[in-house]
């Protein structure tokens, strides 16, 4: 009988190394987390994103913009919405267009940053720093199941596949990467399906 005893471990643990998409070449790369120089405190850091095939390199998240606001039109009086397509800077002011009378009138929007997308991202679990869709993700049956690194599967791989599961008490069980799992990663009836795909995730 196979046994898994939770280790209390956070996502957090496998989070060093995460392996991605390249967003140039499509091959496996990597978003590796660092420590900010100059941090006493030693829990301050930073995520460098690295392609060891075409060398594309980012240091700093890469953010996009969507102006919006609400305004009242000054030709027909009538109030209304806008909001910009993704602008590669933040706008003072954002030219909009009333949609009752097509009126055009500059506004002081507000401003929403976002991390700029892969062009393959879509429906796809991305990382935290550069929204770059991770590299070993599957989907199973509507859901996705994925992993940041070898790390990581092998530790879901030993959870998935072990026939007893026992907790630790020693810690809060409910925060740990184990009891937030989705519940098909958990069910019975996925093991043989999960244990596939990790082995697939393997070679």
């Amino acid at each position: 009988m196979k046994r898994f005893q939770d280790e209390n471990k956070f996502l957090g643990n496998f989070s060093n190394e995460i392996l991605v998409k390249c967003p140039k070449c499509d091959s496996k790369s990597a978003v590796k987390r660092e420590n900010k120089i100059g941090c006493e405190c030693g829990r301050c850091y930073s995520a460098v994103f690295e392609c060891k095939h075409c060398f594309y390199k980012l240091k700093e998240p890469v953010y996009r913009y969507i102006a919006y606001g609400k305004a009242y039109c000054n030709h027909c009086f009538e109030k209304y919405e806008y909001e910009s397509q993704l602008l590669k800077e933040k706008p003072e002011k954002y030219k909009a267009k009333c949609p009752h009378c097509n009126f055009q009138e500059e506004w002081k929007p507000k401003i929403k940053a976002v991390l700029q997308s892969s062009k393959v991202n879509d429906g796809l679990v991305t990382d935290a720093w550069y929204n770059l869709p991770l590299w070993f993700q599957k989907e199973v049956d509507g859901e996705i199941f994925w992993a940041y690194n070898q790390e990581h599967i092998d530790y879901l791989e030993r959870y998935i596949g072990a026939d007893l599961r026992e907790r630790n008490s020693k810690i809060n069980y409910s925060s740990s990467l184990v009891a937030r799992l989705p519940k098909f990663v958990k069910e019975a009836k996925n093991r043989e399906k999960l244990l596939k795909i990790i082995d697939k995730w393997k070679k």
